[in-house]
């Protein structure tokens, strides 16, 4: 069952180290923990649907999200954290900008028989709005001690002509790079991943160009792949 705000915020209150397990005590740098040490989840769950992911399997359909003072506290915390900077390596979670996105009709939802809320088409019920999303990057920026905090997208959450957290995206949130994850190239292996096409890519890469120009950065767009 999708776990409440409140459940989920007490779960994330609870006295993490957010330290290794002893036993890699005196092992040298462990390179999964470097590359979460300084990030923050902010929600569960995710209704893509993709074929080869578990996600949905272990996490549920349905996205859980964290309250603003639940983000906001850990944020804090990670700012006198030993060695922190002031830079968060990743403010997202296992869907990357899924945050407060869900069914309008919830109990649309749960007779809803779909494994992807986004495959073929984005569903009507649907409400993708990043506005949320975007003023909490907002208030984290402003907590004091922190310079950036970096993000993933998923690019199959815009809407047709909302380009405008792209911007947001881009203007603050990106080292040089921006990494998305289209998966593959060939539409009949999109579709049998339950993936958009890969135009969808080329319009996104084409965007991203565009926002950069306007804004003067030379940034580059990543692609990932499944591969093997």
């Amino acid at each position: 069952p999708k776990l409440s705000e409140q459940e989920l915020d007490r779960s994330f209150a609870l006295p993490y180290t957010r330290l290794p397990h002893p036993r890699y005590n005196g092992k040298g740098d462990i390179p999964a923990y470097e590359m979460i040490k300084f990030s923050v989840n902010l929600h569960r769950g995710c209704f893509g649907g993709c074929s080869f992911c578990t996600i949905s399997a272990h996490q549920g359909k349905f996205v859980s999200s964290r309250s603003e003072r639940s983000v906001l506290d850990e944020v804090r915390a990670i700012t006198v954290m030993p060695g922190f900077k002031g830079y968060l390596s990743d403010l997202g979670g296992p869907s990357a900008n899924m945050y407060r996105m869900g069914g309008r009709n919830e109990a649309l939802c749960r007779r809803c028989s779909r494994p992807s809320c986004l495959f073929p088409a984005p569903c009507r019920n649907l409400r993708n709005d990043h506005r949320p999303l975007i003023e909490l990057y907002r208030r984290v920026d402003r907590v004091p001690g922190i310079k950036k905090s970096f993000i993933g997208i998923r690019d199959d959450l815009f809407e047709k002509d909302d380009w405008e957290y792209l911007r947001e995206v881009i203007r603050r949130h990106v080292s040089g790079r921006l990494k998305v994850a289209p998966e593959h190239t060939e539409d009949g292996v999109l579709k049998l991943m339950r993936k958009p096409s890969f135009a969808l890519f080329r319009t996104l890469n084409e965007r991203f160009g565009r926002i950069c120009r306007e804004e003067g950065l030379n940034y580059q767009l990543i692609p990932y792949f499944i591969s093997s």
